[in-house]
């Protein structure tokens, strides 16, 4: 008989979930190799490695997933994305969340409203309306015409997948308004017990603002109500790079430390009820079990005042089920009570499994839990001859709490430290010392204050209780996280280790600790593969050729060049966004840690808009500009981190002399040095141009010509000026515009790739479909970061026997994409394949 029923019956339908993933990419590949299996299961083994009930629980799950994954009705939202204006009817589905200067809606769709009149329709959507302030509330039925837009990604190696991510819970799109002029209440729903704890929600947010200001104002906020739009970039900084960002939304260990106090507070009150009362309510359930109903009405109220998100009501359900297993009596055995909640969550929600938040919480919570028990087994208590406890009563508690919580963040850290370098490439060796500080600080004295003092505010006439003292607690709270920080190394980032590299270590530290190895063996375990993980990320080789990619930065430019011993230029830096969320990233995934040359070809927001935080979080050699000054506050945050760090500025026009770096010759092009900007000049035509020539490299060399903004005036100029522009490459002019690539121009250039960096969906309709068919009417081929992603291009030195020696992959090339079952799926299936086992081998 199995021990735990609950463990194998979770484990059963997780490889149900994980082959119904695999079936959306390999579907033929995967029937075969199931197949396979179950014969020679059946011939060979006669059942004894899969039952036949486990077999119906996998392909429960693999049923689950298909149907919740492939199949959409014709009454999803979906099928409205990107169809311009849409009129509908949709509800506020969750508490309303706030920006400085916006407020952000869940909503859920009921009706799109058209000339055949009422279509029904299903899924949720963001909404976001630019306003400090909306007069709506949850459960509020509105009326507005919106163009639903599908969500975006960057197409990078390393970006974090934010539509994948978005898609999975269940979101459909999104859409923006710029007021509520366009929006009508024309009903209500909503649940009555969630309208008036989001009510006490938003009251309790307007009077912290009221009371209090800056970072404590925002921390209060995060932790109590789950209100994070106020937090601004340095504050989440300060707590990312100590390792303690995690505490900032509402997640298990915040319900924990509420439970824990409710529970220990209850349960000391009932004890010391009158004993006629004690021994009544005692012939029902005792303290404990009293303690754990109550417990459990705590944190759930706490969990849906904090805004009821996804990951907050998971936890909820593991923290209730553990609650209601104390209630039955049965609270010693929590990985049943764990794979109850897996069960249960899994099944409503199958997507879950390869959602990061439902991945965090649960390798946090199941690596917590291993980790007590193998520490309970390892280092048992010293006990005296009548088996009682030497340690004196109070000192055992102290020693007791404080193992508590050093087990916690050591599990908790060893559970999800590989997670977040695999999915943000991030790793804070001080991020342990922190999380044993700053978060017992967060547990036992902000939440618990905050919340006190939130539900407190709620019944007196103005204000919020005691502002000076949550001033001073959530000042030093950001101090402590800043402190942290500050640590050497405490920011670092690394290339995202393997997954097979990751599977292997939860494997193999499960095993330990299940297997209760020496302490020994289980620290060289932890210690080899961190420095295995780290080492990987962070020891960069030079590449021996040169390497150009062209990012995908939404909007705007980025471009890389890694010469063949080791120097790298960024030309531009995209908009804002994109220096976090794309280059970074990119860098970090090539264990790129410094930019030798980082080159601003004109100062516009979509050329140097990700520029400061590239400033921050590399060592920079130098920064190239054209010299002209604008009063844009990020131009002006750009210049005082170039300051700060002293970093070499240079300003570059025609007359610059030509530059050689690693072999590689750059010839500067414009702006001209005759030509002064005036106010109302054009800005795209004092980019910076430049043509990059490595003659060494490739059969017959290679050859880029990196363009900017430049427009037709500047072509031409370059065109009679008798300029040597003739390239391989183009980075094509102002993504594409009509406004330049000129027919002069290009056949001057005679480029036999054409690369357009290009936003997707973009308000300005590049690239225009004349400039593309320009291009491709030459046989030139013609590369989009909107739709190819990232483009790399290799050169090495050619070889012997004449080979090209230049590679060209997109990341589309080299992503492999779930089937359509309407084109071609045997093709399909093969390119994924393809992708999968044979690209890797080609280098």
């Amino acid at each position: 008989m199995v021990k735990r029923p609950l463990v194998t019956i979770t484990i059963a339908l997780l490889g149900g979930l994980f082959f119904g993933e695999v079936f959306s990419y390999f579907p033929v590949t995967l029937s075969i190799l199931i197949f396979s299996f179950l014969l020679w299961e059946t011939l060979f083994k006669k059942g004894r490695l899969l039952s036949f009930p486990l077999f119906l629980i996998g392909l429960l799950g693999f049923i689950l997933y298909q149907a919740t994954s492939t199949s959409y009705s014709r009454e999803d939202l979906r099928w409205y994305l990107d169809q311009g204006p849409v009129r509908l009817i949709a509800e506020i589905d969750g508490p309303l969340q706030h920006r400085p200067k916006a407020v952000v809606l869940r909503m859920k769709g009921i009706a799109v409203i058209s000339e055949e009149g009422f279509n029904p329709v299903k899924g949720k959507f963001q909404l976001t309306i630019y306003q400090k302030e909306v007069p709506f509330r949850y459960g509020d039925q509105l009326e507005m015409t919106v163009r639903l837009r599908k969500p975006t990604q960057f197409k990078n190696p390393g970006a974090f997948q934010y539509a994948d991510y978005r898609e999975r819970g269940g979101w459909r799109g999104s859409a923006t308004l710029p007021n509520t002029e366009q929006v009508r209440k024309v009903g209500e729903g909503g649940l009555g017990v969630l309208k008036l704890l989001y009510g006490w929600r938003e009251e309790i947010r307007i009077r912290i603002l009221k009371s209090l200001k800056g970072p404590p104002a925002a921390l209060l906020m995060a932790l109590v109500i789950g209100e994070t739009g106020y937090l601004t970039d340095s504050v989440r900084e300060a707590f990312s790079e100590s390792g303690t960002a995690h505490i900032l939304a509402v997640s298990g260990s915040h319900l924990a430390f509420v439970s824990l106090l409710v529970f220990g507070l209850t349960r000391w009150l009932i004890l010391r009820m009158p004993e006629p009362i004690l021994l009544r309510i005692s012939l029902w359930k005792i303290p404990s079990q009293w303690a754990a109903l109550l417990t459990g009405v705590a944190v759930s109220i706490y969990a849906f005042l904090a805004g009821g998100r996804i990951g907050t009501l998971r936890a909820l359900m593991m923290i209730l089920l553990y609650l209601f297993s104390i209630w039955i009596g049965r609270s010693g055995d929590t990985k049943s009570s764990l794979s109850l909640a897996a069960l249960l969550i899994l099944i409503f929600q199958p997507q879950a499994l390869f959602e990061l938040s439902f991945q965090l919480s649960f390798m946090a919570v199941l690596s917590i839990l291993l980790m007590m028990t193998w520490w309970k087994d390892a280092f048992p208590p010293a006990l005296n001859e009548e088996g009682e406890n030497i340690v004196p009563g109070i000192e055992n508690r102290l020693i007791k709490a404080g193992r508590i919580i050093f087990l916690s963040t050591l599990g908790a850290t060893l559970g999800t430290a590989p997670l977040t370098l695999y999915y943000f490439h991030q790793f804070s060796w001080v991020g342990f010392l922190a999380n044993l500080i700053i978060v017992p600080f967060a547990g036992w004295i902000m939440v618990p204050f905050g919340l006190i003092s939130a539900l407190f505010s709620l019944f007196i006439e103005k204000g919020f209780p005691f502002p000076s003292l949550h001033d001073w607690i959530g000042s030093l709270y950001y101090q402590g996280a800043a402190f942290f920080s500050k640590f050497p190394g405490a920011g670092f980032s690394f290339a995202s280790p393997p997954l097979s590299a990751l599977v292997l270590f939860y494997g193999l530290l499960f095993t330990f600790l299940v297997k209760g190895a020496s302490w020994r063996r289980l620290m060289c375990l932890v210690a080899a593969f961190f420095l295995f993980f780290l080492g990987w990320g962070g020891i960069r080789f030079p590449p021996e050729k040169i390497r150009v990619t062209f990012l995908d930065v939404g909007q705007g430019d980025a471009t890389l060049i890694e010469f063949p011993k080791g120097k790298t230029m960024l030309i531009d830096g995209g908009p804002r966004r994109a220096g976090r969320s794309a280059i970074a990233p990119y860098l970090w995934e090539r264990g790129i840690r410094k930019i030798d040359f980082l080159v601003g070809t004109h100062p516009q927001m979509d050329h140097m808009g990700g520029f400061p935080y590239l400033l921050r979080k590399f060592q920079v050699g130098e920064v190239w500009t054209d010299g002209i000054a604008r009063k844009a506050s990020f131009i002006r945050e750009i210049s005082a981190l170039v300051r700060e760090k002293k970093v070499t500025s240079r300003i570059i026009s025609e007359d610059h002399l030509p530059m050689e770096i690693d072999g590689c010759q750059i010839v500067f092009l414009n702006p001209s040095s005759d030509k002064i900007f005036r106010k109302g000049d054009n800005l795209n035509d004092y980019s910076i141009v430049f043509r990059l020539d490595c003659p060494a490299l490739g059969r017959e060399g290679i050859s880029f010509l990196l363009t900017g903004d430049i427009e037709r005036e500047v072509e031409r100029a370059l065109v009679d000026e008798g300029h040597a522009l003739k390239s391989i490459f183009l980075k094509v002019p102002h993504h594409g515009s009509r406004s330049s690539s000129t027919g002069p121009f290009v056949s001057a250039v005679s480029p036999r790739v054409a690369i357009i960096s290009v936003g997707s969906r973009n308000r300005y309709g590049h690239p225009h479909p004349k400039v593309v068919s320009e291009y491709e009417n030459q046989d030139i081929q013609v590369y989009r970061t909107d739709e190819d992603g990232a483009l790399v291009i290799e050169a090495k030195r050619a070889a012997p026997r004449g080979s090209q020696g230049v590679k060209i992959q997109s990341y589309r090339a080299r992503t492999i994409e779930k089937i359509s079952w309407s084109d071609s799926p045997g093709w399909q299936e093969w390119r994924n394949l393809h992708k999968v086992f044979i690209l890797p081998f080609l280098g």
